[in-house]
């Protein structure tokens, strides 16, 4: 009779069997893992024989330090600082490298000096402002200067230097005379342009307010009026009234002068408007009357209806008389009214009581 396994048996031999498989697993697995790596360890030690591994093992490292270069600024600026730190400490402290950037550094700005044309200005110019900077301000260099040019020119007295000063003077003397010739051409130059100029001024001043307008009766400058021409303002098209009142604003005759108006006028009669400044608009300055014309200046005062009040400027400046030169206001005009009847009655006064 065989007897039947408990499940507590069977559950064990089955873990066993497990363990077993997944020991004989691992096994074969860590075997296969070391065989790939033994073979990459011997191509690695295969390729360390190659005579170019070395450059190819550069190129690699360059690249990638200059990628992180240009990508990394952090890197860049300690990579930079380090250099620049590092440069510095073996300039101070070793000899032969101070000495080697030293006559690198002439031979360069020597190459540069002869080839480089803005470069050989600049320089010159700099060396000449602190030349001149020490001889204004040091004396005792200013002094060794003066010293020094006047023991080479006493020195160097020579045949052809001779001849170069005497040359020299000559073409001194040329020089001059020619810039004075110059400046005598210079005056009379000047003096044609300022008689020019005078000439066009006066030409331009010689036609003064003397055009009328028709309807304001202002007198005017040229470019402030344009010609009358009646059939831009009155044709057969407009009503009989308003041609009367267009009429009514102009006032010309039949004769064959030019006849003006200003632009403002003829702007509000071409919109059937009547001109703010037309004499028909109340705007009519009769004559003064004779008794009238005979009071001075005082006595117009004391019977002036409107007294104003106003600041006059002189609108011209330089040497011309305020007498002479025009005049405008500046600011704002009062007109105050004055009542006059107490003194129209009371004026003139009898010669026994104007004690006198």
């Amino acid at each position: 009779m065989v007897c039947k396994k408990s499940t507590a048996s069977k559950v064990k031999t089955r873990k066993v069997a497990y363990k077993r498989k997944q020991h004989a697993h691992s096994y074969a697995s860590r075997s296969w893992r070391i065989l790939l790596l033994t073979v990459r360890a011997v191509q690695k030690f295969s390729s360390f024989k190659r005579k170019n591994f070395r450059i190819h093992e550069k190129k690699r490292i360059k690249k990638y330090i200059l990628l992180k270069y240009h990508n990394n600024t952090k890197f860049r600026v300690e990579n930079n600082s380090h250099a620049s730190q590092r440069i510095l400490n073996k300039y101070h402290n070793n000899t032969t490298f101070r000495n080697k950037i030293k006559s690198r550094s002439k031979i360069h700005t020597l190459n540069k000096y002869h080839n480089n044309f803005d470069f050989r200005n600049q320089y010159k110019a700099r060396a000449k402002t602190e030349v001149l900077k020490k001889y204004y301000t040091n004396n005792s260099i200013r002094l060794k200067m003066i010293q020094r040019a006047l023991n080479s020119y006493r020195s160097n007295n020579t045949l052809i230097t001779r001849k170069s000063r005497q040359l020299y003077n000559q073409r001194r003397r040329i020089l001059k005379k020619y810039a004075s010739i110059q400046s005598h051409k210079c005056t009379l130059k000047h003096s044609n342009l300022y008689k020019q100029n005078l000439k066009e001024f006066r030409k331009i001043i010689r036609e003064g307010p003397d055009y009328v307008c028709l309807s304001c009766g202002l007198a005017l400058f040229r470019n402030q009026v344009i010609p009358f021409v009646k059939d831009k303002y009155i044709n057969e098209k407009i009503s009989y009234e308003i041609k009367k009142h267009i009429q009514s604003y102009l006032k010309y005759s039949s004769s064959t002068e030019q006849k003006w108006i200003c632009k403002s006028c003829s702007d509000k009669i071409k919109k059937r408007q009547m001109p703010s400044r037309s004499v028909v608009n109340k705007l009519k300055v009769c004559d003064v009357p004779s008794e009238l014309k005979r009071l001075n200046n005082l006595e117009k005062h004391l019977i002036a209806l409107r007294l104003p009040f106003m600041k006059i400027v002189n609108l011209t400046s330089g040497k011309l008389s305020s007498r002479l030169s025009q005049k405008g206001t500046k600011g704002p005009l009062h007109c105050v009214p004055s009542d006059v009847e107490d003194t129209v009655i009371a004026l003139p006064r009898p010669v026994d009581k104007s004690m006198m």
